[in-house]
C-alpha cells in the first residue's frame, strides 16, 4: 500500500493550494512535493521553513505533518538525523517558552492578582502599555505583563455591577486581544483563538462592536496557526466584512478601522491562495475606507491608514509571488507617516522587501541589507518572525561571505546558528 502524508495533503488541499502551485511557493518542482507528500524524501530544513511559511504554520507543526509516515518509514534514519533536524526547528521556532505564564492564566484565569487590584484608570494605562511594547516589537516585556494585566482586568470585570462595569469588560477584551496578538506572533494558533474567544466575549458583554470585530481579527490569525483549520481564517474574515458593511462601519473611527484591518487580512489571505484579482479588490475598499477616515491613525491599535494599506500591498505581493510588483510598491512606500508606535510594522516592510529581493533575482545583499534595516527598526520583530527567519535560512544556504558580510552575524544574533 503507497503511503501518504495525510496531514500535509490536507493542509495544502484546505489553503486551496495544488501541488503545483505549492511547489511554486516553496520554490521546488512540483515532483518535489509529490514525493514530500508520497514520503518518499524528507524536505531539507531550508524547505521547512519555506512550506511552515507557505502553509502558515509553525516548524513543529510541519515535522508532526512529516513525522507521521517518515519516522514509521525509516526509523534508523530518522535517528540518524533526529539531532540535525531538532536543532533546525528549534533555531527557527520563535520563543513560544514566553508564553508559559499566558497558557498558565488561561488554564486558571481565576487565580488572584499578585498585586492589588488596580483602579480602572490604572488598568486603562496597564492595557494600553501592553498594545504600545507589541507595537513596538518588544515582545518579550509584553509577555511578561499580560497575564497580570490580564488577573487585574478580570478581577474588575467579576464586581457587582456599577457604572463602571461596561468600562472593564471592554479593558478586558483588550487586554485579551493582547494576548491573542503575542500568541499569533510566536505561532501559538491554540492559545491566540482562545484569547481572541475570550475578548469577543468580553467585549459583547461590554457592548463595543468594534472590538468584537477585532476579536474576529485576531481569531482568524489564529486559525491561520493552525493547520487542520485555516480555511476558518477566510470564513471569519469574509462574515465579519460582510456584517460590518451590511450595518455601516463609517459610523465611527473605531468601527471603520476595525473594517479597514480585516479587508487588509483578507485581501493578504487571498493572494496567498492565488486570488489576486481579489485581493486587489480587497485592497481597493480598504483603501477607500482609509480614505474616508483621513489621516494615518491608530484606533484599537490597528495602524490602519493610507499607509498600512500600502504597506499590506506589499506584504499581498510577496504572498502572491510577485516579487517586482511587492519592490516597485515599497520603493514608494513612506513608513514614517505612521505613527511612532508603529515599529513593528514598519519592521515588516523590510522583511517583506527582504523576501522579495531574493524572491526577485536572488539579490542576496539587499536582501541582507533589507534584514539589517529591520533588525535596527525593531530587533525581535526580525527574531520571532517566521518569514524572516526562512529567508535567514534561505541566504544561509547560499552564503557567500565576501558578498553578504553581514548576514551570518544576523543568523547568530537571531539563533538560527549558535
Amino acid at each position: 500500500m503507497a503511503l501518504k502524508r495525510q496531514r500535509l495533503c490536507q493542509r495544502r488541499k484546505a489553503l486551496g493550494f495544488s501541488q503545483e502551485r505549492l511547489a511554486d511557493i516553496v520554490g521546488v518542482e512540483r515532483s518535489t512535493v509529490v514525493r514530500w507528500e508520497n514520503a518518499e524524501t524528507d524536505p531539507h530544513p531550508w524547505h521547512r521553513t519555506r512550506i511552515a511559511f507557505a502553509l502558515g504554520v509553525t516548524l513543529e507543526q510541519v515535522d508532526d505533518m512529516l513525522a507521521d509516515v517518515s519516522v514509521a518509514k525509516r526509523r534508523g534514519q530518522a535517528m540518524a538525523n533526529s539531532n540535525q533536524d531538532h536543532d533546525a526547528s528549534s533555531a527557527a521556532a520563535a520563543r513560544p517558552e514566553l508564553l508559559g505564564d499566558l497558557r498558565s492564566f488561561l488554564t486558571d484565569y481565576l487565580t488572584p492578582p499578585s498585586q492589588p487590584v488596580q483602579s480602572l484608570a490604572h488598568l486603562r494605562r496597564s492595557v494600553r502599555r501592553i498594545h504600545d511594547l507589541y507595537q513596538r516589537a518588544s515582545y518579550t516585556s509584553a509577555a511578561r505583563l499580560i497575564p497580570d494585566v490580564l488577573r487585574q482586568a478580570t478581577e474588575l470585570s467579576n464586581r457587582p455591577a456599577g457604572p463602571d462595569r461596561r468600562d472593564a469588560f471592554r479593558l478586558l477584551a483588550a487586554a485579551y486581544l493582547a494576548a491573542a496578538k503575542l500568541a499569533a506572533k510566536f505561532g501559538d494558533g491554540e492559545i491566540a483563538l482562545l484569547s481572541a474567544d475570550r475578548a469577543a466575549t468580553a467585549a459583547r458583554i461590554g457592548d463595543d462592536e468594534a472590538l468584537i470585530a477585532i476579536a474576529a481579527y485576531q481569531a482568524a490569525c489564529g486559525v491561520l496557526r493552525m493547520p487542520a483549520r485555516a480555511t476558518e481564517a477566510e470564513e471569519i474574515t469574509r462574515s465579519s466584512i460582510d456584517h460590518l458593511a451590511a450595518r455601516g462601519s463609517t459610523a465611527s473611527p473605531d468601527l471603520l478601522s476595525a473594517h479597514g484591518a480585516l479587508l487588509l487580512l483578507a485581501a493578504v489571505i487571498s493572494a496567498g491562495q492565488g486570488n489576486t484579482k481579489e485581493s486587489a479588490q480587497l485592497l481597493s475598499r480598504a483603501e477607500q475606507l482609509a480614505a474616508d477616515l483621513g489621516a494615518e491613525q491608530n484606533r484599537l491599535w490597528t495602524a490602519f491608514g493610507p499607509t498600512n494599506v500600502a504597506i499590506h500591498s506589499v506584504s499581498a505581493a510577496v504572498h502572491a509571488r510577485k516579487a517586482d510588483q511587492a519592490l516597485e510598491v515599497g520603493s514608494r512606500l513612506d513608513t514614517s507617516r505612521l505613527p511612532a508606535v508603529i515599529v513593528g510594522r514598519r519592521a515588516q516592510v523590510h522583511i517583506d522587501l527582504a523576501a522579495a529581493a531574493f524572491m526577485s533575482s536572488t539579490d542576496r545583499p539587499t536582501a541582507v541589507l533589507h534584514l539589517l534595516e529591520a533588525e535596527r527598526v525593531a530587533a525581535e520583530a526580525v527574531y520571532a518572525n517566521v518569514q524572516a527567519r526562512a529567508v535567514l535560512l534561505d541566504l544561509m544556504t547560499r552564503e557567500r561571505r565576501a558578498a553578504t558580510p553581514g548576514l551570518r552575524p544576523l543568523a547568530e544574533r537571531a539563533g538560527i546558528l549558535t
